[in-house]
């Protein structure tokens, strides 16, 4: 290399996308809202993940600290069961978010829409 030259690889300058002014849905509220939704979601995963932890060590120890909790590691059965629960819920909560409707009008149209059940 002459000069000044960086090599390429994991010691070039890292390039910031502008990510953080996008939007996604058309508008930033809405990306926002979806951002809030989500993190909300792994917020209450989170706090059903951990009430799961507390019922565990108190059905097995017959008590429980946060010691226990932090350094609690889960068995196989466990993460597989918790898995399958996180994707329930994933299903139950976010499924709506898929759903379409061609006859849907904005909650201010004075246009009736109860014959297209």
């Amino acid at each position: 290399m002459a000069g000044n030259e960086k090599p390429l690889g994991a010691e070039t300058d890292f390039v910031k996308g502008d990510f953080d002014n996008m939007v996604m849905l058309g508008n930033p509220l809405l990306d926002s809202m979806l951002q809030m939704m989500i993190a909300l979601g792994a917020e209450v995963w989170t706090g059903q993940q951990r009430l799961k932890i507390v019922e565990r060590l108190l059905t097995t120890k017959g008590k429980v600290t946060t010691d226990m909790i932090e350094n609690y590691a889960p068995t196989p059965e466990e993460k597989a069961q918790w898995a399958k629960e996180r994707q329930a819920m994933v299903d139950r909560v976010y499924s709506v978010l898929a759903h379409t409707n061609k006859d849907a009008r904005a909650f201010t149209s004075t246009h009736l829409n109860i014959d297209k059940r």
